[in-house]
C-alpha cells in the first residue's frame, strides 16, 4: 500500500478499535478480520506494516506480528517477506478455512442436517427467482451429468454435483445463504468424491436432481422441497453406509 494508511483506508478506520480484557492478539485478529470482511481492505491490497499498524491500534509490534501469523494461517493474509502483508483473495481464504476442518464420520449427519434446512429453503426461494437462463443452466447441468456418467468421468460428476447444489443456493437470491453453502459443501468435498464412486450412487443422484429440476420448472415449491430433502437423506445414508463397509 503506497502512501499513508489515512490516504487509502480513511482516517477513522482504526478509531473504533478497543482492546478488551482477553488475549490482545485475538482482539487484533478479530478486528482485522472485520475490516477485511467489510471490504475496507480489498483482496490483493497491501495492508499497513507492523510499525504503522502498531501505532494505529496502540499495541506492540509483537502483537501485530503474532496477529499477522494467525491471519495468514487462517487464509486471510499472505505474508510476502520483503514486500509486505497482503489480503488474500476470496478463493484462498475459502480454501484455507475449509481445509482447517476434517469431517469425521460422526459429523457427517450433523452437516447434512444443516444442509437439509438450508437447501430445502433455497429451492423454495429459487422457484421465486428462476428465469429462462436459470432453467437452461440447470437443464444443461443435468445433460452434462448424464454424459459424464456415461463416459465414467467421476471427477467431472463430483464437480457437477457441487455446481448443481451451489447453483440452486445462488438462484435463491440470498447471498448470505450462498456463502454459507460454499463453506458447508466444501467441507464435504472428500465425502462427495467418495459417494460418486459408490455403485449406482451417481446414477441415483442424477435421477434425483432431475426430479428436483422438473419441480422447479413447474414452480411446485412443496414438491421441490420434499425432493431435495429426500435427495440429501439418500446421499447421507449412502456415505454413512459406505464408511461402515470400509471399517468392517
Amino acid at each position: 500500500m503506497s502512501g499513508s494508511v489515512k490516504e487509502n483506508t480513511g482516517e477513522n478506520m482504526f478509531e473504533s478499535f478497543r482492546v478488551e480484557r482477553r488475549n490482545i492478539s485475538d482482539t487484533v485478529v478479530d478486528y482485522l478480520k472485520q475490516l477485511i470482511d467489510e471490504g475496507k481492505f480489498a483482496p490483493g491490497e497491501r495492508i499497513p506494516g507492523e510499525r504503522e499498524l502498531a501505532q494505529l491500534m496502540n499495541v506492540s509490534r509483537n502483537t501485530i506480528r503474532e496477529s499477522f501469523k494467525i491471519l495468514a494461517a487462517q487464509g486471510y493474509l499472505n505474508i510476502k517477506h520483503g514486500n509486505g502483508v497482503f489480503v488474500a483473495d476470496a478463493d484462498t481464504q475459502l480454501a484455507k478455512i475449509t481445509s482447517a476442518f476434517f469431517v469425521k464420520h460422526d459429523q457427517i449427519s450433523e452437516l447434512f442436517a444443516i444442509r437439509k434446512v438450508l437447501e430445502t429453503q433455497a429451492v423454495e426461494w429459487a422457484i421465486k427467482h428462476v428465469d429462462t437462463a436459470c432453467e437452461a443452466e440447470l437443464t444443461n447441468m443435468l445433460a452434462d451429468s448424464r454424459q459424464a456418467l456415461k463416459s465414467g468421468d467421476y471427477a467431472g460428476l463430483a464437480q457437477l454435483d457441487h455446481k448443481f447444489h451451489l447453483a440452486l443456493t445462488r438462484m435463491s437470491g440470498n447471498s448470505v445463504l450462498h456463502r454459507i453453502m460454499l463453506h458447508l459443501i466444501d467441507l464435504l468435498g472428500e465425502a462427495r468424491n467418495e459417494s460418486i464412486r459408490i455403485p449406482d450412487r451417481a446414477a441415483q443422484s442424477i435421477k434425483e436432481h432431475g426430479r428436483i429440476v422438473d419441480s422447479i420448472l413447474l414452480r411446485d415449491a412443496d414438491t421441490a422441497k420434499q425432493l431435495m430433502l429426500d435427495h440429501l437423506d439418500s446421499v447421507e445414508k449412502s456415505i454413512i453406509r459406505q464408511k461402515q463397509i470400509e471399517r468392517e
